[in-house]
């Protein structure tokens, strides 16, 4: 990783905990130390490395020291293509030489798994689904999935289906089709039976491969569904110790204790996934806008709100609600406008009449997934300070 011989045991370091730290991550196959470390000759170019069996990524960086701060630059290449996907710079201090090694690398660990998923992605969005194999339909799924809006949601439980037709033993594939009932259920468009289907469908995918950390939290999700909030609290707490470097899986979490009232706890959770991932997905933003509502800080809470953080109604929702307290009265109106133009459409979608626009028709839906009901009124009575009728 380094171009400084007098760096290089800092960088071995790092590299060394890079690849120990991803290799955790079942969708990804990660060269060893010894096979990794023959890739450091300057002379090598990255499609000579990509030639060799099975290279797919390439992560690269350099370590420089300057009396006492050091940088370390990272960046994620596409080994066939030399596209460079995402990169990152640390500038630390080098007083602690251990605490600088640990916080880069857990930085670095918490973001590139969720980037190599990302352009995976992106590169099968181009590929016919007759085409695909059970791991690109689920990477496919994931990406529709995580939109976290109602229709995408919709796509996305089609290609879970397809990709367990394949390989019904895939768990992973389980905990992301139980997932898209429980965005269903965030956004009040869910069938009756879904929270036990979401039950069951994840206790599927946790008993074949309960080691996997990112199907583990799913069943804390499930057991919001069902209204067992012992047991989600129960699972997130079990979940949260192993996934420290996950800044995904992280932020999630987070929101599962936000669900169940911890604001405080939430929010911590939430702040870590966020600094471990400055350039995060917009979920994370969504997340914190709520409970930047929940402290009062309806400013705070529009900063996060508006933008990509807009995912679905539910955003739209909070967004109505802090304009209601925070910004003038005819903000307020123009929000609650958009939120129900979007809330129809959402319903259209699953063939759900809107009779009027009244609070029941158009958010009572949203209130199932808070264990304290104290909670979602809050919200609730943002809508109806914005103009919303019973």
């Amino acid at each position: 990783m380094s171009g400084d011989p007098d760096q290089q045991f800092l960088s071995d370091g790092i590299a060394e905990d890079i690849i120990t730290g991803l290799s955790r991550f079942r969708t990804l196959f990660v060269t060893g130390r010894n096979s990794s470390f023959r890739f450091r000759q300057p002379d090598l170019t990255e499609q000579e490395i990509a030639s060799r069996p099975g290279v797919q990524y390439l992560v690269e960086g350099s370590v420089r020291r300057a009396g006492n701060r050091i940088r370390v630059s990272v960046q994620l290449i596409a080994a066939d293509t030399g596209k460079h996907i995402w990169a990152d710079r640390y500038d630390r201090d080098f007083e602690d030489l251990c605490a600088v090694q640990d916080e880069v690398t857990r930085s670095i660990i918490a973001v590139l798994p969720g980037r190599v998923q990302h352009d995976v992605a992106d590169r099968l969005s181009r590929k016919p689904t007759a085409c695909m194999k059970a791991c690109e339909l689920l990477l496919k799924g994931k990406a529709l999935r995580d939109g976290l809006n109602a229709a995408d949601n919709a796509s996305a439980r089609t290609y879970f289906a397809k990709a367990l037709q394949l390989d019904p033993d895939y768990a992973r594939v389980y905990m992301y089709l139980a997932d898209t009932y429980v965005v269903d259920l965030w956004l009040g468009l869910a069938d009756p039976d879904a929270p036990a289907h979401a039950l069951e469908i994840a206790r599927k995918g946790a008993a074949p491969d309960n080691r996997d950390v990112n199907i583990q939290d799913q069943p804390g999700y499930a057991y919001l569904c069902a209204g067992q909030w012992d047991q989600a609290d129960a699972q997130f707490s079990k979940t949260l110790p192993m996934i420290v470097n996950e800044a995904d899986s992280m932020a999630w979490c987070g929101y599962g204790f936000l669900l169940l009232g911890q604001h405080a706890r939430a929010g911590k959770i939430v702040a870590e996934a966020m600094r471990l991932d400055p350039l995060h997905p917009p979920a994370p933003d969504r997340i914190m806008g709520q409970l930047r509502f929940f402290s009062g800080d309806y400013d705070a809470a529009l900063g996060h709100l508006i933008g990509e953080a807009r995912l679905n109604s539910l955003a739209d929702a909070f967004l109505t609600a802090a304009c209601a307290h925070a910004r003038p009265r005819k903000e307020a109106k123009d929000a609650l406008r958009a939120f129900i133009t979007h809330r129809r459409q959402e319903l259209a979608g699953r063939g759900i009449a809107a009779v009027d626009e009244t609070f029941a028709t158009m958010a009572s839906g949203f209130g199932t997934m808070w264990r304290r009901r104290s909670d979602w009124q809050m919200p609730a009575s943002g809508l109806r300070k914005a103009g919303m009728t019973d």
